[in-house]
């Protein structure tokens, strides 16, 4: 029997309002099978979206802080419904660029089933040289420069090729490794494996699909590798749809050979 209880069937009022300068509410349990505070909202209305539990904060705080000293887990998250389209876990985050962060993990993360990227390719950054900065646009293709660094590509069938700016396009990396490592140098994510859009030109032979790509003397563009036996080694993948004439942006299937 409960030792409190109150009700309010006024959709547009609540039924508890606690206000304090500490905490406003704080509840203990000392039985091992139940929750310290349990809520439900147990409208099944197709049109409902009420959560059980909302937390929200005004300051520098997190908006729920969940912590287990036991063997049990900080969070437990579940849908039962076997066709909810709904994420057991959903994160997001309104801010912009580098900020933009749904999710940070301190720890190894174990996954069951599949993990699936909205993005096209595999990408990592890498240190580039500071003054071809604002050259080494999303499309461009990069070689291996001075200290490791990479640099735009200027010479045909270049064995230091390295891979293409990853994001030309409608095409985004799914995964970027090595993000932030670089410190105040310059860097770039190169996509490393999957599709992604690169510079060609086509001037040095029409360029039709499944053609080998390769580095061309037009700096940061790709072009058919016509030469097989100086194409070993200078490969940045297969090209994925045609460029008969001209300069412009060819989908490529990386594969570094």
């Amino acid at each position: 029997m409960a030792v409190f209880s109150i009700s309010n069937d006024d959709p547009n009022d609540v039924a508890i309002l606690a206000t304090s300068a500490n905490e406003a509410i704080r509840a203990h349990s000392t039985n091992n099978d139940v929750a310290a505070i349990a809520a439900r909202n147990t409208s099944t209305a197709d049109t409902s979206r009420g959560a059980s539990v909302f937390a929200e904060t005004s300051g520098n705080g997190p908006g729920i802080v969940a912590i287990a000293h036991g063997q049990g887990h900080g969070v437990h998250s579940r849908v039962t419904d076997a066709l909810g389209a709904g994420y057991a876990i959903y994160a997001e985050h309104s801010g912009e660029g580098e900020f933009k962060r749904a999710a940070f993990f301190d720890g190894n993360v174990v996954v069951t089933g599949d993990v699936s990227f909205p993005g096209a390719d595999c990408a990592e950054e890498f240190p580039i040289l500071r003054d071809i900065s604002n050259e080494a646009e999303p499309g461009t293709l990069m070689v291996i420069g001075s200290d490791s660094r990479l640099e735009i590509a200027r010479r045909p069938y270049d064995h230091c090729v390295a891979g293409v700016v990853a994001g030309a396009g409608d095409l985004r990396p799914g995964i970027v490794m090595g993000r932030g490592l670089s410190g105040d140098t310059p860097a770039r994510a190169i996509a490393l494996v999957g599709r992604v859009w690169v510079k060609a030109d086509a001037e040095h032979g029409p360029i039709d699909v499944g053609d080998l790509l390769t580095s061309s003397a037009t700096p940061g563009h790709a072009m058919r590798a016509s030469d097989r036996d100086r194409a070993f080694g200078a490969v940045i993948g297969k090209a994925l749809a045609p460029l008969p004439s001209g300069r412009g942006l060819v989908p490529v299937l990386i594969a570094l050979q």
